[in-house]
């Protein structure tokens, strides 16, 4: 579904892809946006893997995916492109009521490895005249709790699996914070969740944000009215690919404010639809599709673990909520013969969650076939199944 101002923008949009060296064979042929395929990552990496920003012409800002340590990309936008984006969305979030000149807000996204979250979030927070204590997620959390109690926070910025690793440390100190804006994003908000922040960080109002690297950051929320649901930034057109009965499908975002590199019909990874409310068009998100998973900020394909159950009758990753507030990934591996090592298959899977470090608990087990969790709906076994809520 799309309206009639945004064909002007996709077309736009395709021209600029179809002649840049990122997408030529991938358009070749096509004359049409409105038949021209959906990108992704695959479309791209060969591309990104040979991008040498020393060639260029002019500085690019470079950002890296969230994605699982075997397939992260790097994508160059534009200096000028990136900070007309952040200037819109920032000036929206004002207008909006989420930031202002009062605003104090602890920030403990992440900022590693060219991946920039709580630096994205810091120039937002300038942009809106409000005040930012950078913190980052890889603070201590001794450290995060004094500072918040001197600098008394207005808002507590983060993912809810960050978030929630720190709400179980002021639990376990027997402290607690009057801090009552949250925004979170990089994940869905489990249910459970709301109730602990409250309890943890006093938090009354929770917003969200929502983009990636590819996209940049071009939606947000107010979740607490209306959970679910994201206004979409202006100059970013939201497709949705082979829509089901309901209207869900794949996420396709084509990005007006990137021209030198461009961003047409690019597949996000999430499921989600268009909706009508308040004279506009929200998107609704339903979460990840069927491929992926998302689990402390990063992106996870499941290609990469087929080789870990290599030799199995079948296998299913599932997601659940730690002990501890963290996120728990299991490997179930339903192996009679016993032709799978599990010590082997733990060992490489240590190396695909190095990143996520301890924010993530895993394991890998032997169990047989009743043991795997069946979707509802379907009675089918999914590879990936996510009981985080």
């Amino acid at each position: 579904m799309t309206h009639p101002g945004d064909e002007a923008l996709l077309h736009d949009s395709f021209a600029r892809a179809r002649a840049h060296a990122f997408y030529r064979d991938h358009f070749a042929g096509v004359d049409d946006h409105r038949t021209a395929p959906a990108t992704d990552k695959a479309v791209l990496k060969p591309h990104l893997d040979r991008f040498a920003p020393g060639s260029e012409p002019r500085g690019v800002y470079l950002v890296r995916s969230g994605g699982s340590t075997s397939t992260p990309l790097v994508f160059p936008v534009d200096i000028g492109e990136n900070h007309a984006q952040r200037h819109a969305l920032a000036s929206t979030l004002l207008a909006e009521g989420l930031f202002d000149a009062r605003t104090v807000a602890l920030n403990l996204f992440g900022y590693a490895d060219l991946y920039r979250t709580a630096a994205i979030l810091d120039d937002l927070l300038e942009r809106c005249t409000a005040t930012s204590l950078p913190m980052s997620a890889h603070a201590r959390y001794e450290d995060i709790l004094a500072a918040a109690r001197r600098f008394m926070p207005t808002h507590l910025l983060g993912t809810p699996s960050k978030l929630q690793l720190f709400a179980e440390f002021l639990s376990t100190t027997g402290a607690r914070l009057e801090i009552p804006q949250l925004l979170y994003a990089g994940e869905p908000l489990p249910a459970n969740a709301v109730e602990r922040f409250a309890q943890s960080f006093g938090t009354r109002d929770f917003w969200s944000l929502y983009g990636g690297a590819e996209t940049g950051i071009w939606a947000w929320s107010d979740a607490s009215r209306k959970p679910g649901l994201f206004r979409i930034l202006p100059q970013v057109v939201v497709e949705v690919m082979s829509p089901d009965s309901e209207g869900f499908g794949e996420l396709a975002v084509t990005n007006g404010y990137r021209r030198r590199f461009p961003v047409f019909r690019y597949l996000v990874g999430d499921v989600g639809r268009l909706v009508e409310g308040e004279g506009t068009r929200l998107l609704e998100l339903r979460g990840r599709n069927a491929r992926s998973f998302l689990l402390a900020e990063q992106h996870f394909d499941l290609p990469l673990f087929a080789p870990l159950a290599a030799g199995a009758e079948a296998f299913q990753i599932q997601l659940r909520q730690g002990e501890q507030g963290g996120d728990r990934l299991e490997l179930l591996l339903v192996d009679p013969a016993g032709n799978c090592s599990t010590d082997a298959a733990a060992a490489r899977l240590a190396q695909l969650m190095r990143d996520v470090g301890p924010r993530v608990g895993f394991d890998v087990r032997r169990v047989t076939m009743a043991m795997l969790h069946l979707d509802p709906v379907t009675a089918k076994a999914p590879l990936i199944a996510d009981l985080r809520r």
